[in-house]
Parts: C-alpha cells; structure tokens; sequence
C-alpha cells in the first residue's frame, strides 16, 4: 500500500506546483473594445409614449483589472465608455464602472486562462433623444461575463469576453424644448439590458512568485 501511495503523493504535489497562468497575487489588466446588442424600454412623459426597440451600443475603451486572492479566485475592477444609438447630434454616451469577483476555471497551463465573473457598480448615461428631448440617467448595473484570455509569452496576451449587462437605473430626468425637467416621479423610466462582445490586449504579474 505505501509504495502505491508514496508514488501518487509525488505526483499530487508536481501536478500542484507546475507553472500556471493565474494564482494568488496575480494582476491582470485588459484593454479594449466591442460593441452590444441591447433591448431598450422606455416611457417619456413629455410626448406621454412608450418606446421599445434594439440599439447597437459601442464600447470604447473597456479597461479590466483583476488581483488573485486565492488560485481560483480574483477580485477587481471594470470601466466602461459606452456609446448607445444614432451617429450625429442624437448619440446618448455613458459610463459604467464595476467591482467583480471573477473565477479562473481553467488556468493549469501558462496560455491560458478562463475567468468567470460576476460584477455589480454604477451606471450613467446621457445625451440628446431628439430634437425635443434630452436624457441624464444613473442607477446600478449587473454584469456577468465569461472572458478567456491567451497569453503570447510571461506577460503580454489577447483576450475574448462575452458577457451580460443589466442596467437599473433609478434616477431619470427628462428636458423638453422648453427646458421642463420631467423625474421618474413623472412617470419617466428607461430600462435596458443586452450581449455583449469585447476583445483587446491582455497583460498580466504575478506580484509575489517566488524565485525559481
């Protein structure tokens, strides 16, 4: 029985100490860009209408960082520059910056690495609906994301993230032509959500390997 044993603790403990692409005191830092497909909810008490549709949302920059805390586990930070609706004058641009808790599911290898998050923070957009009417909203967002990551050398990679977007905002206001603001204490309300797809370059430090 020990010379089965002895064997297969050997074993254990080589499989546990070969090199890996995300561990405790791990950074890692992603920049770039992507576009969403989103549905939109909304209702104006100024023209007292209900409006629905699909929008194609811009992101540019998306910056990602992320700090392991344990071999599986890292905790970090997303920003967003996102950029909803029409090209010209009717163009609504935003802001989302979230704290995440991402799990790094397959990352046995040096290339390789899985991350698969869940995020919650702050949201803002805002800009020209129309001739008539102007928006500025903020509330929450939910983000969940699966983003795989390869990496070219030690340091330096590409990375590929599709993820999810729920936006909750709770403060609206509304400005008609004549400088009337309308609250959600009106009735306003927009509510939207959808995919998205980003990719860019990847980076990542191990902070506290030890020498070899």
């Amino acid at each position: 029985m020990k010379k089965i044993v002895f064997p297969f603790l050997i074993s254990f403990c080589a499989l546990n100490t070969q090199a890996q692409s995300y561990q405790f005191g791990t950074i890692t830092a992603d920049l770039g860009a992507g576009f969403g497909i989103y549905g939109i909810r909304s209702y104006s008490p100024i023209n007292q209408e209900n409006h629905s549709g699909i929008a194609i949302v811009g992101s540019a920059p998306a910056f990602n960082a992320d700090f392991g805390i344990a071999r599986f586990l890292g905790v970090g930070l997303r920003y967003r520059r996102g950029t909803y609706g029409r090209s010209g004058n009717y163009k609504l641009r935003g802001n989302d910056m979230v704290f995440r808790v991402n799990f790094h599911l397959a990352n046995k290898g040096e290339k390789f690495d899985l991350p698969i998050g869940i995020g919650y923070g702050l949201s803002s957009f805002g800009g020209n609906i129309s001739e008539k009417e102007s928006l500025k909203t903020n509330g929450g967002i939910l983000n969940v994301h699966v983003s795989p990551h390869i990496y070219f050398g030690k340091y330096v990679g590409m990375f590929f993230s599709v993820g999810y977007n729920k936006h909750l905002f709770n403060k609206m206001e509304m400005v008609d032509k004549y400088e009337k603001k309308w609250t959600e204490a009106d009735g306003a309300t927009w509510n939207m959500g959808g995919v998205y797809f980003e990719f860019g370059v990847a980076g990542k430090f191990d902070l506290l390997k030890k020498k070899e």
